[in-house]
C-alpha cells in the first residue's frame, strides 16, 4: 500500500483537512488514537512504563497518566528517549498491523498516517511522501489563542515546542495551504486527491 504521511503542527487544520479526506473516500489511520490506545489499561505499554519510571505514571484507570509522564519528560532528555524507546516500537507495530488489516480488506492502494508529530519522530522515512497542512505562523498563533483561550505567551510557547511549520513546509512533498476559506482549502484537497488517484 503507498502510505502517505499526514502532518502540520498545532492549530494548523490538520483535523479538517483529514475529515475532507475521509469524505473523498481515502482510509486513514489515526495515529494518535493508536499513541493512546498502546498506553491503555492492561497493555504491555503501559506495564513497560510503570516498570520503567515507578507506579506514579499510571493514572488511577490503569492507563499511563499522560500529564504526570509529559511534566516528567518536559526538558528533560534522558526521561524522555526513555520513554520514546518503549512506546515507539508499540505505536509503529500497531500502524503496521494496520496497514496491513486494509490491505488483506482490499480497501484501496493508498492509506494516510494522520500523524501530527510526524517529522519530530522521524517517521517521514516510513512513508513514501509527506502531506502538510499548513498556515503562516501568525495565523497559526492567532488561531491557537482563539481556539484554546491561552495567551499569547502560551500559545508561542506550545508552537515553539513543535518544529516550526516553515520548516516542515520546506520537506514536505505536498502542501496543502490552511490560512484561507474552508472552500479555498477543500479545492486543494480535492485537486491533490485527484492528482493522487491518477499517480497510484
Amino acid at each position: 500500500m503507498y502510505k502517505i504521511g499526514l502532518t502540520g503542527s498545532i492549530a494548523t487544520g490538520k483535523s479538517t483537512v483529514t475529515g475532507m479526506l475521509r469524505d473523498l473516500g481515502a482510509k486513514v489511520i489515526d495515529c494518535d488514537r493508536i499513541a493512546h490506545d498502546v498506553v491503555a489499561a492492561g497493555t504491555e505499554g503501559v506495564r513497560r512504563v510503570a516498570a520503567a519510571f515507578g507506579p506514579e505514571a499510571v493514572g488511577p484507570g490503569g492507563a499511563m497518566d499522560r500529564e504526570y509522564m509529559g511534566r516528567l519528560v518536559f526538558g528533560d532528555k534522558a526521561a524522555k528517549k526513555r520513554l520514546e524507546e518503549i512506546l515507539f516500537p508499540l505505536i509503529y507495530r500497531r500502524i503496521d498491523d494496520d496497514i496491513e488489516a486494509l490491505e488483506k480488506a482490499g480497501s484501496g492502494s493508498a492509506v494516510f498516517l494522520d500523524m501530527p508529530l510526524l517529522y519530530e519522530v522521524k517517521y517521514d522515512s516510513y512513508v513514501d511522501e509527506v502531506w502538510l497542512v499548513y498556515v503562516p505562523y501568525e495565523v497559526q498563533l492567532a488561531r491557537l489563542v482563539k481556539r484554546d483561550g491561552c495567551s499569547e505567551e502560551e500559545a508561542k510557547r506550545r508552537i515553539h515546542s513543535q518544529l516550526p511549520v516553515a520548516g516542515k513546509k520546506a520537506l514536505a512533498d505536498v502542501v496543502i495551504d490552511n490560512s484561507g476559506t474552508p472552500e479555498e482549502t477543500k479545492t486543494q484537497v480535492l485537486f491533490q486527491w485527484r492528482r493522487l488517484q491518477s499517480r497510484i
